[in-house]
C-alpha cells in the first residue's frame, strides 16, 4: 500500500515545522512521488482479471491471447423481437461500433468469463476434469449442460500378471493375449466430443464453439462439438438417460454449432 504523504510531512523536525515555506517545499517536492507511488501501487488491481474493466481488461486479453472482437459466423446476430433465437438472453446487442457482417465486441463480463476459460485451456493438464472445468467458466447458465466425452476405448489392459510384483498378481492383473490385444488396440477411437444439451446457447455463444473460441483439443486427437437439435433436450444415446444424453422419445440430434447458426 503507497504511504500518505502526510507520513512524511509529519516526519519534520519541531524545529523546521513552524516554517510554513519550508513545509510547503517539501510537500511540493514530495507530493508527485507520493501520487506516482501510488498508481504503480494500485497496478495490479487496475489489471487483474477479477476487477480489470475496458482498456485495462483488453490488455490482459493480450497476454492470454484472445481479443475481446469476435466474428460471428452468421449475418444477422443482433438481437431483434419475434424472433426466438435472437430474443431476450439469445441475441446479441448491437453496439455503435459493431459491424454488420457479425464483428462483435463482447462486453466485459462476457470477455472476462471467455478469458478465464482460455486460461483453463492453456493451462489444461489433458484430463476431461480440467477440460469441464473450462467449459463451465464460461457457460454459466444452469439450463444449459455442457460436458466432455472422451471417445477413446481402453486398450489392451497395461497390468499384466507378474510373480513377485505387488498389484500385478493373481485376481489383479491380466493375462497377455496376442490376438486380443491387437483387436482391441484396433477399436480405439481417438476422438474427443463436446456435448451441449438442455437449453440451446445463444448465437454468440454457438459462434465461439464454432471457432474454437476455447482451445480445448489434444494434440492428435479429433474434437468435435455436438448440440443438441431441440431446445430442451438432451442429446440423443443408447443406454444413458439423464440430463446430458437420453434414448428414444426424450433425446435430440446433436449437430454442429454452425448448423444451428444457419438454420
Amino acid at each position: 500500500m503507497a504511504k500518505p504523504l502526510t507520513l512524511y510531512l509529519g516526519r519534520i523536525t519541531p524545529w523546521q515545522v513552524e516554517n510554513p515555506r519550508y513545509v510547503a517545499t517539501v510537500s511540493g517536492s514530495l507530493e508527485p512521488i507520493v501520487t506516482a507511488g501510488a498508481v504503480i501501487a494500485g497496478l495490479p488491481a487496475v489489471f487483474d482479471l477479477d476487477t480489470a474493466i475496458g482498456a485495462q481488461l483488453d490488455v490482459v486479453g493480450l497476454w492470454v491471447g484472445r481479443a475481446r472482437t469476435v466474428r460471428l459466423p452468421i449475418p444477422q446476430p443482433w438481437f431483434s423481437f419475434d424472433d426466438d433465437r435472437l430474443g431476450f438472453d439469445r441475441g446479441v446487442w448491437k453496439g455503435p461500433f459493431s459491424g454488420s457482417f457479425g464483428v462483435y465486441s463482447l462486453d466485459d463480463e462476457t470477455y472476462r468469463r471467455l478469458l478465464r476459460a482460455n486460461i483453463l485451456a492453456k493451462r489444461w493438464d489433458g484430463t476431461v476434469p480440467g477440460a469441464q472445468a473450462a467449459f463451465d467458466v464460461f457457460f454459466i447458465d444452469p439450463a444449459t449442460h455442457v460436458f466432455v466425452q472422451d471417445n477413446a476405448q481402453v486398450p489392451y489392459p497395461q497390468i499384466l500378471f507378474a510373480f513377485d510384483e505387488e498389484g500385478k498378481g493373481f485376481d489383479q492383473a491380466y493375462w497377455f493375449d496376442p490376438a486380443a490385444a491387437k483387436a482391441t488396440t484396433e477399436r480405439v477411437d481417438v476422438s474427443m466430443t463436446i456435448g451441449v444439451s438442455g437449453r440451446i446457447p445463444g448465437p454468440l455463444e454457438l459462434g465461439l464453439l464454432a471457432q474454437d473460441a476455447i482451445p480445448i483439443k489434444p494434440a492428435g486427437v479429433m474434437t468435435t462439438y455436438a448440440v443438441t437439435s431441440v431446445d430442451g433436450a438432451a442429446l440423443f444415446g443408447f443406454d444413458v438417460q439423464n440430463e446430458f444424453v437420453s434414448g428414444f422419445d426424450a433425446g435430440a440430434w446433436g449437430v454442429e454449432p454452425e448448423r444451428l447458426l444457419e438454420a
